[in-house]
């Protein structure tokens, strides 16, 4: 009788790991939002190859890509212009598909963020009339009142999505011109990490990797990075899928 039921029970385990090896789904479903980077925007304004697109092939090679998709990115794109498009769930069509944000919320294995720094530039560059100078006080006011509305953003974010969020932090354009001090972008590092922390969020320190780099940063006239600059972010961030992400795929 003890046989009978050990049988039995072995049986049952077999078939509920057939149905598990039938149904799971061990690929990948990736998402990169957010502004210029997340596009791939390079240091002449044309959109190239950017970070999103390198870890996308890199899951590929690695053959756990399932799908890839930046088509909610935008170059322009500021907090609010992304809680707007979560907030009206922005549909898009794609391969003769309806895809909806919330809908691609939920079903990402992996989403990457860039967002906040057209924020940061359009008040810098409204608010000084000479970009040779700028107030520390007010780059501060003005980074703490957008980290309200980015803080609420990541909250709304993660009711859709309990899986693995990077967010990607501001790194300093205007490295070239040393008109804005270590101290601030160390400030919105630490800030934007305790941010993404209270959300079981991984956050990456651009300015800490774009720092005396002046390939990843190489026309003066121009804030986007390279081709280089955008590899150094793909490879801080399979940084975080090796640990996290890949271990469960």
């Amino acid at each position: 009788m003890k046989h009978k039921k050990l049988i039995v029970f072995i049986l049952l385990l077999l078939i509920i790991y057939f149905i598990y090896i039938t149904f799971h789904d061990d690929k990948i479903n990736y998402l990169s939002i957010g502004d210029f980077l997340s596009v791939g925007v390079n240091a002449y304004n044309e959109k190239s190859y950017g970070y999103s697109d390198y870890i996308a092939n890199y899951l590929k090679e690695k053959d756990l890509l399932k799908n890839y998709s930046k088509d909610f990115a935008n170059a322009d794109f500021r907090i609010s212009d992304l809680q707007h498009q979560l907030d009206m769930n922005q549909v898009i069509n794609k391969q003769n598909k309806s895809l909806s944000f919330k809908k691609c919320l939920r079903e990402a294995d992996l989403v990457t963020i860039s967002i906040g720094a057209n924020d940061l530039l359009t008040e810098i560059n409204m608010s000084t009339s000479d970009i040779e100078v700028i107030e520390e006080d007010k780059i501060l006011e003005i980074f703490s009142d957008k980290m309200l509305d980015f803080e609420k953003l990541l909250k709304d974010i993660r009711k859709y999505n309990n899986e693995e969020i990077i967010v990607l932090g501001y790194y300093n354009p205007y490295e070239y011109k040393k008109i804005i001090p270590d101290r601030i972008f160390n400030y919105f590092d630490n800030k934007m990490k305790n941010i993404t922390e209270k959300y079981d969020i991984k956050f990456i320190s651009l300015f800490q990797l774009f720092k005396n780099n002046e390939n990843y940063l190489p026309n003066p006239i121009n804030i986007h990075p390279s081709t280089l600059g955008y590899e150094a972010i793909y490879k801080q961030i399979v940084k975080q899928l090796d640990q996290k992400t890949l271990a469960f795929h």
